[in-house]
């Protein structure tokens, strides 16, 4: 993947954004979340004018994921924001994407201590995998929106 990104041209920014965001992907799979951060953060900017604005929203929430991680709560946001935005605007985005974006943006709601945002958010969540007929993340929202009262 290192070398398919290295002989991506200036031309050929979309494939190298999308070849980076395979590479960041693999390295959070391994839990380098250092390489995984380096590499989304280089496909975002790749990908941040590209016409496919799902990919982008996919990439930037990543992104956001891993600053989630690294508890970096003000980056998370920033992505989820953004992520969501693009999602929210989009005439067809991809249900599960779009439900892993809330769900994402949901959990730092509630890691922060903002519960009011994060129910209504548990609530949307839940509406989107229902939809896409994801048990798990059914069960998931609503567990979680009930601790929080």
């Amino acid at each position: 993947m290192n070398e398919a990104a290295a002989l991506c041209g200036p031309d050929q920014d979309y494939e190298r954004g999308h070849v980076l965001r395979e590479l960041g992907e693999l390295a959070r799979n391994a839990l380098d979340l250092k390489a995984a951060q380096e590499n989304y953060e280089q496909a975002v900017v790749l990908l941040r004018t590209a016409e496919d604005r799902l990919k982008f929203a996919h990439t930037i929430r990543h992104l956001g994921d891993v600053h989630a991680e690294h508890q970096h709560w003000l980056e998370a946001e920033r992505c989820f924001v953004e992520a969501l935005e693009i999602y929210r605007s989009h005439h067809s985005p991809v249900a599960s994407d779009f439900a892993n974006a809330v769900r994402a943006h949901t959990v730092l709601k509630t890691e922060t201590g903002r519960r009011e945002e994060a129910r209504a958010l548990w609530a949307e969540a839940c509406e989107l995998y229902e939809s896409q007929g994801i048990a798990a993340g059914v069960e998931e929202c609503r567990r979680r929106a009930g601790q929080l009262g």
